[in-house]
């Protein structure tokens, strides 16, 4: 993707299907990219990849970790992931544990453990938020605010930050669950009305926020020609402002049109042509367009609302132009697989055969992992998906995103189980 200015105007040229929420890969035996954080390489979850051929999936390994939400890290064939091992029984000894397993064979390398609630509101409980890889470096948040930074390598803690109650919200059902985001010489938090940002490499507090509110959504990376300087967007539940990383001062406005905060905006914010696509999880799916430096809202879409606001936080699918996500609800055209016209905001297609979960895509394909466990493939069409695999791989609650890299898909489950999967 390329930013430039004419006669003063910002002009976006997409080259092929950019999306912060769309994944493109292709099976190979060699040469697997890294996946460092939630957001994939290049901060968009596109390792680059372009074909999906695979007709069936094998498991390679099965490891059992502790209870979480969040997804795996992959640097250097190394895994990185969360758990908790709180009970009913031990609420007062419950720790959050930082894994680091081979990606080869599930082996554990190191693990690092820190008192922490397990606190299970709404979901089973546990991190939500995703460790982040960086030059040698592991970037953690639990769902109370304990920040971590550790050597990738050995497990080392190198330096560690405990929020305050000033930026801790009150009713945060899901806590801390945004992935650490790093931009230039710090490392981005989705904490408080306007984010936190650390020193990476000591993590003393370079920026942070005077109010604290509810946040879900990782920091997004925005084009670096989108404003000629780096620009970082951040999600709250009550807003969406986009700052300079180095200063979290602002850098466009963006006036919201919706009458109250939503409870459970958690999908990070994406881009495809020449707009940014904001999932209010009460009001639905806003369209907005750069103007200058603000931002204009071209549509709000009643159509991509969620049945329930409380599941707004999985994986979207841009095909063409066509959004595809999955929702859950308890009314009929609550539960399936939805497709959204991307340009105007209007339903396409709904499929009531589909369970909640989350969608990767590629070119013409697109893989879902159900939250039952159920790994599912297929071909898009025009507002349509015809499925061609499914298996089930995991026993246990999956509202985690799977990874894939190369000819290995990575998932795990709510209580714990990693799994590794060779597709042929």
């Amino acid at each position: 993707m390329k930013w430039s200015h004419v006669n003063g105007n910002r002009r976006f040229w997409c080259l092929g299907v950019a999306g912060l929420l769309v994944m493109v890969f292709s099976i190979y035996a060699n040469g697997a990219p890294d996946w460092p954080h939630y957001l994939g390489p290049n901060y968009d979850l596109q390792p680059g990849l372009r074909q999906f051929n695979a007709t069936s999936a094998t498991e390679v390994w099965k490891v059992k970790t502790n209870t979480g939400m969040c997804s795996v890290s992959i640097v250097d064939g190394l895994v990185y992931t969360m758990g908790n091992n709180g009970t009913k029984d031990n609420k007062k000894d419950a720790k959050d544990t930082v894994y680091c397993l081979d990606a080869k064979n599930g082996e554990e390398k190191w693990t690092f453990d820190y008192a922490c609630k397990l606190e299970p509101r709404l979901h089973p409980g546990g991190p939500s938020s995703t460790p982040t890889v960086h030059e040698g470096k592991v970037y953690t948040c639990s769902k109370f605010g304990h920040i971590y930074c550790f050597d990738a390598k050995t497990g080392k803690k190198i330096w560690e930050y405990i929020c305050t109650e000033k930026v801790q919200p009150k009713k945060a059902w899901w806590g801390f669950a945004a992935s650490p985001t790093i931009m230039g010489n710090v490392v981005i938090y989705n904490i408080g009305d306007k984010g936190l940002a650390l020193n990476k490499d000591t993590g003393q507090v370079v920026w942070q926020s005077e109010k604290s509110v509810v946040a879900y959504a990782t920091p997004k990376p925005l084009p670096a020609g989108m404003f000629n300087r780096p620009a970082v967007a951040i999600f709250t539940n009550p807003e969406f402002v986009v700052l300079d990383p180095a200063t979290g001062k602002s850098i466009a406005s963006y006036t919201k049109t919706w009458p109250e905060k939503s409870n459970c905006n958690a999908v990070t914010p994406y881009i495809h042509k020449v707009r940014i696509y904001l999932v209010h999880s009460a009001h639905g799916m806003a369209c907005l367009s750069l103007k200058g430096n603000g931002f204009t809202q071209d549509w709000l879409s009643e159509d991509g609302k969620y049945a329930n606001e409380w599941f707004a936080f999985n994986t979207h699918v841009i095909h063409g132009d066509n959004i595809y996500f999955l929702t859950k609800g308890r009314k009929s055209g609550g539960t399936g697989l939805h497709c959204i016209d991307a340009m105007t905001g209007k339903r396409k297609s709904f499929n009531e055969k589909y369970a909640f979960g989350n969608l990767l895509g590629v070119g013409d394909k697109m893989i879902m992992l159900s939250e039952e466990g159920e790994l599912i493939w297929g071909k898009l069409g025009d507002a349509t998906f015809k499925e061609t695999h499914r298996q089930k791989i995991l026993e246990g609650l999956c509202w985690s995103k799977p990874v894939l890299l190369g000819d290995r898909l990575y998932a795990r489950d709510a209580e714990g189980t990693v799994v590794c999967l060779k597709l042929k």
